[in-house]
């Protein structure tokens, strides 16, 4: 903060201060914070408008500050599943419950988690091609976030989505 004061007025002009204050602020670069936050705001808004949209780029900062929203977003719902809803279906009693990674966490979901599954499931499948387009790999690549076994093909998947851009 910078204190100044004219000749002769009281050094806490509050008023001056808060001018100056201001000024002083306006003219500072966002702190990194805010400029996270709006990041995270406008990609996490862009992953739902390009959910069906299956073509073009996604860069790395699109695609991790919108797989930050899935977990974030995935942990309130299960947080309030888990408190406010009961279990509706153990996930290992499917007919693939075990190769459903959440089934080894928390097997027992409610309401809540099922329907948020589903409906993030076509976005976040959405920009993990685009950035599969962007690295120059074929968008088929992203079935190995569940396929052959889930955790194994993340092991292959991962490295791939923390690569730069590949430039055309």
């Amino acid at each position: 903060m910078v204190y100044a004061y004219r000749k002769g007025s009281h050094p806490f002009n509050y008023e001056e201060i808060r001018y100056l204050r201001i000024a002083f602020v306006a003219d500072e670069e966002p702190c990194a914070m805010v400029s996270f936050l709006k990041n995270f705001r406008f990609f996490s808004i862009a992953g739902f408008r390009n959910t069906f949209n299956f073509s073009g780029k996604a860069g790395k900062q699109e695609f991790w500050f919108f797989l930050l929203f899935f977990f974030v977003a995935y942990t309130i719902v299960w947080i309030l599943d888990e408190l406010f809803f009961a279990s509706v279906v153990n996930l290992q009693d499917l007919p693939i419950g075990e190769f459903l990674p959440g089934g080894y966490i928390d097997p027992e979901v409610g309401v809540a988690v099922l329907l948020f599954r589903p409906i993030m499931t076509i976005s976040t499948l959405s920009v993990t091609v685009r950035r599969l387009h962007d690295m120059g790999k074929s968008g088929w690549w992203s079935s190995l976030w569940i396929l052959p076994l889930p955790i194994l093909g993340w092991f292959w998947l991962i490295p791939w989505l923390l690569r730069p851009s590949q430039s055309d």
